[in-house]
């Protein structure tokens, strides 16, 4: 793998990618290109499942099945170019039916599991879906159903398949002599639709070429290689699931074992019987998987690297977990409109870059920080994080919001706001809609969640800031204990006042069960906040 090299220390916040020599590649192709090489290594395992059946496939395998299935997904009279919804949870015919659409020259659209009847109507409509695969059922409610009902509001969806008769019924079909497609790598492949922890979620094109090069750095940088068993907790909806995690475990030859659903011992269950090398996940993750009563007696000699991502990571948890898995673990930024997986820490960065940054850039990744007036920053100056690469996507299906989030330069701008210190290296301080402005001071929740998390009691933070006359907004902090926590609201206040500035303690706190978060592990602060402000009515507790 080519890294970057570090000529000198930057003297403002703008890091510029080395020319790469990367060959653009279509998903299909990467896939058939690992069969060749590494045909008997084990592309995808389901393990230690009671939900799902147990598979495990070769690359061999599935390069075969995946390919008659494109085969037959073109027969069935699908041309290059429609675009195809997967609704599902973990299921294996999802993986399966990805690499036979990437073939097949289909657009992925990928759907949380979750929605509801208003969520998918829309989704659907803003992609313009012509096909979809759906799973029987998604937590008791059987998905067919909404289906049919949205089915009148969405004209263009011709199609409906379920994920396994359908597929079953797709592969026993008498094919006809079909000579394939020509994918361009440079084509959208996948829409994915953002988090939407601010607001309505926007449908971003990702092309073959930006999934496939930047899932190829993010797994090499992290040094996984052929044969490597890498369990993943991201769903296969979310980018970090179908758009980094199966075709970077597919691009080094490695084996990829999903999470059907996350579950704290199912995990420590596969982590052990498979032996696996990797798990990749968020911070919650890590902290169930702790707090099991059969933690302690677990095997885990095998695992010796584990990846973070998803949302920010507070030091605490960093130093906790590797004190506690006895495993290097790297933290990693990424965000959907760049294909995943922007910059990451690496083995040979030093404990205290480890614990404090996101780290550096990806090879072929651009990054800067920008002020208010758009101008690049001083180094260690708070901003706005702006992208560019291969895995920048193609852009929103919105052109109105093109324009608002790709500048005239072909720089992404993130929302979200970082600094970048002498070295390259990025520290995330929060959103930009997120960030709290409190008697003109401009405060970052994520620095006083990490602060709180170093509480003993404290098991989960997440601060927002709500309406104030006087100042403005003030600091709230919605907090979940952990078990048997003693803490009260004012001894809380009281031990943030000891080493926090004024301002930052927080003048609301409330204890909760839990956040409302996306699949993907972040908090959906624009719901906690209608919570909090429902919660307090105003008034200090």
């Amino acid at each position: 793998m080519r890294r970057q090299k570090m000529k000198k220390q930057l003297s403002q916040s703008l890091w510029l990618a080395e020319p790469t020599e990367d060959t653009p590649q279509t998903i299909g192709g990467l896939l058939a290109e690992t069969a060749e090489t590494h045909p008997d290594i084990e592309a995808v395992v389901y393990s230690c499942n009671n939900e799902v059946a147990n598979i495990r496939w070769t690359y061999a395998e599935l390069n075969k099945n995946s390919g008659r299935l494109a085969y037959a997904l073109l027969d069935y009279g699908y041309q290059p170019g429609d675009r195809i919804a997967i609704w599902s949870p973990n299921h294996p015919e999802w993986i399966l039916l990805e690499y036979a659409l990437a073939k097949a020259g289909l657009v992925l659209v990928t759907l949380n599991p979750l929605y509801k009847q208003a969520e998918i109507e829309f989704a659907l409509n803003a992609s313009e879906v012509k096909g979809i695969f759906h799973a029987d059922e998604v937590q008791g409610t059987p998905l067919l159903s909404i289906i049919e009902r949205v089915k009148p509001a969405v004209p263009g969806l011709r199609h409906i398949h379920s994920l396994s008769g359908g597929i079953r019924e797709l592969f026993n079909r008498n094919l006809s002599d079909n000579p394939g497609v020509d994918v361009d790598p440079e084509s959208v492949f996948m829409i994915q639709y953002t988090s939407g922890t601010t607001g309505a979620p926007k449908a971003a094109q990702l092309s073959h070429r930006g999934i496939a090069t930047t899932a190829k750095n993010s797994y090499e940088t992290w040094g996984f290689g052929p044969g490597d068993k890498v369990c993943h907790g991201f769903p296969l909806f979310h980018v970090g699931g179908s758009g980094n995690s199966t075709p970077g475990a597919a691009q080094v030859g490695a084996t990829s074992l999903p999470l059907y659903i996350f579950k704290a011992a199912k995990t420590l269950d596969i982590l052990e019987h498979e032996q696996c090398h990797g798990f990749i996940g968020v911070p919650t993750m890590l902290t169930a998987m702790l707090e099991d009563p059969t933690f302690k007696s677990r095997d885990l000699s095998s695992l010796r690297h584990i990846i973070l991502g998803g949302t920010t990571v507070p030091v605490s948890i960093i130093e906790r977990c590797e004190d506690a898995f006895g495993v290097e673990i790297s933290n990693g930024y990424g965000l959907t409109e760049a294909s995943g997986v922007a910059c990451s820490t690496r083995t040979e960065d030093s404990v205290q870059q480890k614990a404090n940054t996101s780290g550096r850039a990806l090879p072929g990744v651009s990054l800067k920080v920008i002020d208010q007036q758009g101008k690049i920053a001083q180094i260690d100056t708070p901003g706005e994080l702006c992208f560019q690469g291969p895995g920048r996507m193609l852009g929103y299906r919105n052109a109105m919001a093109d324009q608002q989030a790709i500048d005239a330069e072909g720089w992404l701008h993130t929302g979200d706001m970082a600094a970048m210190d002498k070295d390259g290296y990025i520290r995330i301080v929060g959103r930009t809609k997120e960030m709290i402005i409190r008697g003109g001071e401009n405060l970052s929740p994520s620095e006083i969640e990490s602060f709180l998390l170093r509480h003993p009691d404290i098991s989960e933070a997440a601060v927002l800031g709500l309406p104030d006359e006087k100042y403005g907004e003030e600091v709230c902090a919605a907090l979940v204990m952990k078990p048997g926590a003693t803490a009260s609201k004012d001894e809380i206040r009281t031990w943030c006042a000891e080493h926090l500035s004024r301002w930052k303690v927080p003048r609301y706190i409330a204890f909760v069960e839990s956040h409302p978060k996306t699949l993907s592990g972040k908090v959906q602060k624009h719901l906690l906040k209608e919570q909090m402000i429902a919660h307090f009515m105003e008034k200090t507790q």
